[in-house]
């Protein structure tokens, strides 16, 4: 394998493209205009090889989960890696904003909210929201569907809940922003109506994404009935906030999936990943 090829683009992104964590970069690069600096190479989940006939004499796929993003090496040093989504997003983040690398945002601040401390601030309280959701997603579907190792039917849907609570946290934040509690948006795209995204726009809108395209269930659609949440208050199982938010993301072309890139689940695997057990839904 030609591993002294010299490249056009400096930075490789290996991705298995459907997958959510680096779903949410390939979405990022989209969106800051980075795709004539990073070169995203699709992986084959099954093979761990590469996806497209353009990248079969590239480097194969560093150890690690995906993504990785493999830095330009330097004479003949090894190349660097970085792995880890979010770590990525800030080292993108911090080279466009020192001009390393030729972009289309224009926001200031970049895309990580305004530059003082407090808009800044708020964008990373929804951006560690986000996170918490997907993060807290992972026994649910672990324990509630044919995706998982075991069948437990009641940890599921225990969990669905403790999605829900931080799901109405970040309702919250879109609904004071909406009513001009906030002195600072939290959301670009919804205080900008589709003008820009950030972040947390990012993050958020990767995680309704995958649980609605995945798992088939648009987690944004509550009941509408007054339920008790997991501290045992009385709350309304409703988000329009976030149903906005989603039906707006949605229309924006960095959220387009490519087949042909991998980008979309395989059928056998999506047969499984929406079965789900009994009682969880």
């Amino acid at each position: 394998m030609a591993a002294s090829k010299t490249f056009p683009l400096p930075h490789l992104l290996y991705v298995y493209p459907w997958m959510p964590f680096p779903r949410r970069v390939i979405i990022y690069l989209r969106e800051k205009g980075l795709q004539n600096a990073v070169e995203i190479v699709p992986i084959d989940f099954s093979t761990k090889t590469a996806l497209l006939d353009k990248h079969q004499n590239y480097p194969p796929k560093p150890a690690g989960s995906l993504p990785i993003l493999v830095l330009p090496a330097r004479d003949e040093t090894a190349p660097v890696k970085i792995g880890q989504s979010m770590a990525i997003l800030h080292y993108l983040e911090d080279m466009c904003a020192a001009g390393k690398l030729d972009h289309a945002d224009e926001n200031p601040g970049g895309m990580r909210g305004a530059e003082d401390p407090v808009g800044r601030a708020r964008v990373v309280e929804m951006t560690t929201l986000a996170e918490e959701l997907s993060a807290t997603w992972n026994p649910v579907r672990m324990f509630g569907t044919a995706a998982g190792t075991m069948e437990l039917p009641g940890a599921a849907r225990e969990m669905l809940r403790w999605v829900k609570r931080a799901l109405t946290a970040v309702e919250t934040m879109l609904r004071e922003d909406r009513e001009g509690q906030a002195a600072h948006q939290c959301s670009a795209l919804m205080a900008t109506g589709g003008a820009a995204v950030n972040l947390a726009d990012v993050v958020l809108f990767q995680f309704l994404e995958f649980v609605d395209d995945c798992y088939g269930l648009d987690i944004t659609v509550g009941s509408g009935e007054v339920v008790t949440d997991v501290y045992g208050r009385q709350v309304e199982d409703s988000f329009p906030m976030l149903v906005e938010f989603y039906a707006e993301f949605k229309k924006r072309d960095s959220a387009k999936r490519d087949e042909a890139a991998g980008e979309k689940p395989p059928a056998q695997v999506l047969a499984i990943m929406t079965k789900w057990a009994d009682g969880v839904l």
